[in-house]
């Protein structure tokens, strides 16, 4: 069956909400002392009803263990995977980008001034996640929608529809945020799995970064034969994908040709990925993978944005 290609995005399920937290872990003491100093700045921050101490807490926790980055029942899964390797990457960057947020309301980009409109500085309700993510994760979603504001308040299809995140924004988001020149998107609409798996590898191998488009109740969830029928017919969830790419061929190796995936049972798909506070390891067959993987879009060749 043809996919639709259509983007949106889910609140995560109960069982997604958790994380692989290692409490014993401290930071870095250079990043320690950059995080004191936010601490200690006197600059009156633009966001009416965020707490500062509250902020840096959460600020800290992702210091700590990344996974702790995490979308809550907020459509965000797109920003939510680039910042996640924004803390990964660049610490010190994530840091001074959520200062600059929180007390002048923008942050320098590697090529243009991210600004926060200040109707969502002054916006308030139940984030639905914590402060830290919403600060950055919100703006980022609310800076890329030219009809539909980012608000707290706003009914569940408005928040939904303002979350939906196209790949030329993931795109943007990994030049900007991250610095990666180079920034190329690998749909799967009708074909060309086992290449953008590839390409993945690849790209994660030479130390870019990789975000997966898929549908997540076929792809993660129990796939009953009428879910699936449904679930396959759009996108709905960006991940981050970490490595550990395999595809196990029909005579038991792995990466076999032929140079695309065809529907064979007997065949494995295994990669790692973060999504919802977890990272999660993906094994399934080939047949799933057509059905709910949508593509990838990748960064790499840091250093060089022009």
């Amino acid at each position: 069956m043809r996919k639709e290609y259509l983007l949106a995005d889910i609140a995560p399920t109960p069982n997604h909400m958790r994380s692989d937290l290692n409490t014993t872990v401290t930071i870095d003491p250079s990043l320690d002392e950059r995080l004191a100093k936010f601490a200690r700045s006197s600059q009156t921050g633009v966001w009416n009803h965020l707490d500062k101490r509250q902020l840096i807490e959460d600020i800290r926790d992702r210091l700590i263990d990344p996974y702790q980055i995490q979308q809550g029942e907020q459509p965000f899964c797109g920003p939510a995977s680039v910042v996640f390797e924004l803390i990964r990457k660049q610490p010190a960057r994530y840091i001074d980008i959520c200062q600059s947020l929180y007390e002048y309301g923008s942050f320098d980009g590697y090529t243009k001034k991210i600004t926060v409109s200040g109707r969502l500085c002054r916006s308030y309700g139940n984030l639905r996640m914590a402060q830290a993510d919403w600060m950055l994760l919100a703006t980022l979603r609310d800076c890329a929608n030219t009809l539909v504001p980012v608000h707290p308040k706003a009914p569940k299809l408005i928040r939904e529809l303002g979350g939906i995140t196209k790949p030329w924004e993931i795109n943007g988001w990994v030049k900007e945020l991250l610095g990666y020149s180079t920034t190329k998107s690998h749909p799967t609409i009708l074909s060309g799995e086992f290449r953008a798996l590839q390409e993945a590898d690849s790209t994660i191998k030479a130390g870019g970064v990789v975000f997966g488009l898929i549908n997540s109740q076929g792809l993660l969830g129990s796939n009953s034969f009428i879910a699936s029928r449904f679930h396959r017919l759009y996108p709905n969830h960006w991940v981050t994908i970490l490595g550990n790419i395999s595809i196990l061929g029909t005579r038991g190796y792995a990466n076999e040709p032929p140079t695309k995936i065809t529907k064979n049972k007997q065949s494995r798909v295994q990669f790692d990925m973060y999504s919802w506070g977890r990272k999660i390891h993906v094994n399934t067959d080939v047949a799933t993978i057509k059905d709910f993987f949508w593509g990838v879009a990748v960064g790499k060749s840091f250093g060089d944005v022009i």
